[in-house]
């Protein structure tokens, strides 16, 4: 996840316009063989917040890089995260391990239907 392209579609934007980015939620995953568990980048001056990543598991691979968790300009908690993620995201311990909730109103993408042949088929 990043946030710093560092770079515009063109020469008319605000810099000093910034987005505010937070409550970004990762949870209940499992992952092998992995060479680096995250790279998440905010925007240098402009930290996203709120990031809260639990009950994930990553086993690394034999040749996973130097650095497996690489988090700037960002911060949070994580709870149940194996092995712990970087200390902007703050270990909160096991008993929290769904503590991140995705938001539960209804989106218009929720009510889609396809019609597939003569069967309907809604909520994919």
């Amino acid at each position: 996840m990043t946030g710093n392209y560092g770079s515009h579609p063109d020469d008319k934007y605000d810099p000093n316009a910034l987005p505010l980015i937070r409550n970004i939620n990762y949870r209940d995953m499992v992952a092998e063989n992995v060479m680096m568990a995250a790279r998440l980048e905010g925007i240098p001056g402009d930290t996203f917040t709120g990031i809260c990543i639990s009950n994930v598991t990553i086993g690394p691979a034999k040749k996973a890089k130097k650095v497996f968790w690489n988090c700037t300009d960002v911060e949070g908690i994580s709870s149940g995260v194996v092995p712990l993620p970087c200390q902007a995201l703050k270990d909160q311990g096991p008993e929290y391990a769904t503590s991140c909730e995705f938001p539960t109103d209804s989106l218009p993408i929720d009510d889609l239907e396809i019609k597939i042949g003569d069967h309907v088929v809604k909520n994919l």
